[in-house]
C-alpha cells in the first residue's frame, strides 16, 4: 500500500536526484549527454510501473527482500551494535538470533542475505518505504544503464536514439531492471564492468580506481548471482587475450607468442573458474541437482512454464538441447502462448528480437560472424552471450524468471545484431 506520505518522500528525494544529475549534464558539452536525464526520467518511471504491478499483482521476491530489508533498518535505529554485527553475518542466523531470523524469511539462504543485507541501508535512508526504495534502486539501475549506452555509443557513434531503445526501452530491462531484485543490482554491475573494460582497453591504461571498482563490483555479483560471473569468465579471458596479442606487432614474434598465450590464457580461464565453482553451490558435483530442481520448482509456480523435452542428463544430453535453450532465452514466448498481459508483452518483445535476428541472418546470407570479426570486444561478449543465454534457457523453465535472468545478455545480443547489420550497410557501400 502506498500512502501519501510515501508519495511526498518520494517526491523530495526525485527531486533532489533529479537537480544533481541536472547540474552534471551542465557540466558536459558531449552530444551525448543529451539523452542523460531521459535515461533517468525511463528508469523512474519503469520503477513506478514495476511497484504498482509488484504491489498489485506480482508480489513475490521483491516484498520478501522489502520485508527483510525493513527489518534489518529497524534494527540499525533500534540497536545499531546489533545491526553491524548481523553485516557480518552469514545467512542461518545463530540461535540467539532467532527473533531476527523469523522476520526475515531470506536469512536462510546465502545471496538472498546478503541482498537484505545490501538493501538495509537505502531501506534506512527511504524511511521504510518500498516506492522510495524502488527509486534508490532506479538510480543504481540508472547508472549502469548510462554505462552500457555510454559504451555502445563508443562503437557505433550515430544512431544514439537506437541505442537508447536498445538499453532503456526493451520492455524485459524497463521493467524488471528497474525493481527491489538482486537483477537489478547485477544488471548495473555488469553493464559496468563491460563499460570499463571496454574504455581501460581504448585508453591503454590502467587505472588503480578503476581496477579497484571493477573487482568490487564484480564481488557484489559473485556474492548475489555466482553464476554471471562464471558465464562472463570465459568472455574476459577471450578479450584479454586478443588485447594481448594485437599488442605484438611483428608477425614473427606473434606467431611463436601466439600459442604461448593460447595456453596461459586458457589455464587462466580454468583455474579462475574452478577456483569460483568450488567456493559456490555451482561445483560441477552439484550442477545436475541444480538443474533438476530448477525443471520441477520454477514449472510449477505459475502458468508461464515451459519445457525443452525430454532430457538426458549427462553431457552430450545436455549439449543437445543447446539450440532448443538459446530460442528460449531470445525467442520465446511466442505470442499464441501468453497467458497473461506481462508475458504477452515479452511474447511481443522476444517475436520483434526473432524478425530482427532473422532479418540480419538473411541479409548477411549467414555471414554473422565474417561481420563481428572487425570487433574483438564484441566477439568476446558474443561468447558471453551464448554460454549465460544458453544456461539459463536450459533451467530457468518459467518465462516470468527468463525474463528477469536474461537481463544482463539481452541488450548485448540485440546491439551484436544491431552492429551486424551497420557492418552490412557500410559494406554494401
Amino acid at each position: 500500500m502506498i500512502t501519501w506520505v510515501d508519495w511526498g518522500i518520494w517526491l523530495v528525494y526525485f527531486a533532489v536526484i533529479f537537480t544533481v544529475l541536472w547540474f552534471y549534464r551542465q557540466s558536459k558539452n558531449d552530444d551525448i549527454y543529451q539523452w542523460f536525464l531521459k535515461g533517468f526520467i525511463v528508469k523512474v518511471f519503469g520503477g513506478i510501473v514495476f511497484t504498482l504491478v509488484s504491489l498489485n499483482y506480482y508480489g513475490g521476491d521483491t516484498l520478501l527482500y522489502f520485508r527483510g530489508a525493513s527489518v534489518l533498518s529497524n534494527v540499525l535505529v533500534d540497536d545499531p551494535y546489533l545491526y553491524f554485527k548481523l553485516l557480518f553475518m552469514e545467512n542461518n542466523l545463530p540461535s540467539e538470533f532467532q527473533h531476527i531470523a523469523t522476520q526475515i524469511s531470506y536469512s536462510r539462504t546465502a545471496e538472498e542475505w546478503y541482498m537484505v543485507k545490501f538493501l538495509s541501508i537505502l531501506s534506512f535512508l527511504s524511511f521504510n518505504s518500498y516506492l522510495v526504495l524502488t527509486l534508490m534502486l532506479n538510480v543504481i539501475s540508472f547508472w549502469g544503464g548510462w554505462k552500457l549506452f555510454k559504451f555502445f555509443s563508443d562503437i557505433i557513434p550515430k544512431n544514439k536514439g537506437h541505442i537508447f531503445i536498445i538499453v532503456f526501452l526493451f520492455p524485459s530491462v524497463f521493467f524488471w531492471g528497474n525493481g527491489i531484485l538482486k537483477d537489478t543490482v547485477t544488471l548495473a554491475l555488469i553493464n559496468y564492468i563491460i563499460y570499463r573494460m571496454y574504455f581501460t582497453i581504448q585508453n591503454k591504461s590502467v587505472s588503480t580506481y578503476h581496477l579497484l571498482t571493477m573487482i568490487i563490483s564484480a564481488y557484489v555479483i559473485y556474492k548475489l548471482k555466482s553464476y554471471i560471473i562464471l558465464a562472463f569468465i570465459p568472455s574476459a579471458v577471450f578479450i584479454i587475450y586478443q588485447y594481448s596479442k594485437s599488442k605484438i606487432k611483428s608477425t614473427i614474434v606473434r606467431f611463436i607468442a601466439g600459442p604461448i598465450l593460447v595456453v596461459f590464457f586458457a589455464l587462466l580461464g580454468f583455474l579462475s573458474l574452478k577456483s569460483l565453482s568450488q567456493s559456490t553451490n555451482y561445483s560441477a558435483e552439484n550442477i545436475q541437482n541444480h538443474i533438476k530442481g530448477f525443471h520441477t520448482w520454477h514449472t510449477t509456480t505459475g502458468g508461464s512454464s515451459y519445457n525443452l523435452g525430454d532430457i538426458k542428463y549427462t553431457p552430450v544430453g545436455i549439449a543437445s538441447k543447446i539450440p532448443a535453450a538459446l530460442n528460449a532465452t531470445f525467442f520465446r514466448p511466442y505470442i499464441w502462448t501468453a497467458r497473461n498481459p506481462i508475458m504477452l508483452i515479452g511474447a511481443l518483445e522476444s517475436t520483434f528480437v526473432l524478425l530482427f535476428f532473422s532479418f540480419v541472418l538473411i541479409k548477411t546470407r549467414f555471414r554473422v560472424f565474417k561481420y563481428l570479426s572487425q570487433n574483438y570486444y564484441l566477439q568476446g561478449l558474443l561468447i558471453f552471450v551464448l554460454l549465460f543465454g544458453f544456461a539459463i534457457g536450459f533451467t530457468s523453465y518459467n518465462f516470468g524468471a527468463l525474463a528477469r535472468y536474461k537481463m544482463p545478455i539481452y541488450s548485448l545480443f540485440i546491439f551484436i545484431l544491431y552492429y551486424v547489420n551497420e557492418q552490412k550497410n557500410k559494406a554494401s557501400f
